[in-house]
């Protein structure tokens, strides 16, 4: 089973969103076997500052989910990715590359490595 998990730029800590991740961590049962960078890191969400509104046109929306669709789609083949939070953009992109989606909570650990014990071990 391959395991995706949305980590920071230190390419270990699970971050609550999924689509601000720097890398995409691949894991085959407990090995991680892959990093991929989230190209929509640095120019994409966090181009809004915390607590900024900002309104999406129905055009918005296709081009920014066809946005993630690029980023995920090297994510193709890995079977679930345990996510805290995901925008609706990240999760249609994602769903498009056949991941099925599995809500976290911080206590199942704040590192991919724990993370995916805990989610092996049926802690999750």
């Amino acid at each position: 089973m391959k395991i995706v998990l949305a980590v920071d730029t230190d390419k270990k800590t699970v971050v609550k969103r999924t689509g601000q991740s720097a890398y995409f961590a691949i894991y085959e049962d407990e090995k991680l076997i892959q990093l991929v960078e989230n190209k929509h890191h640095d120019g994409g969400h966090h181009a809004h500052t915390q607590g900024e509104h900002h309104h999406h046109s129905d055009m918005d929306h296709t081009a920014h989910t066809n946005s993630h669709k690029k980023d995920v789609a090297s994510l193709q083949g890995c079977d679930i990715i345990l996510v805290q939070a995901i925008g609706e953009n990240m999760k249609e992109a994602l769903e498009s590359v056949g991941l099925k989606i599995k809500k976290i909570r911080q206590k199942h650990g704040t590192t991919a490595d724990e993370v995916v014990y805990n989610f092996l071990n049926g802690n999750i």
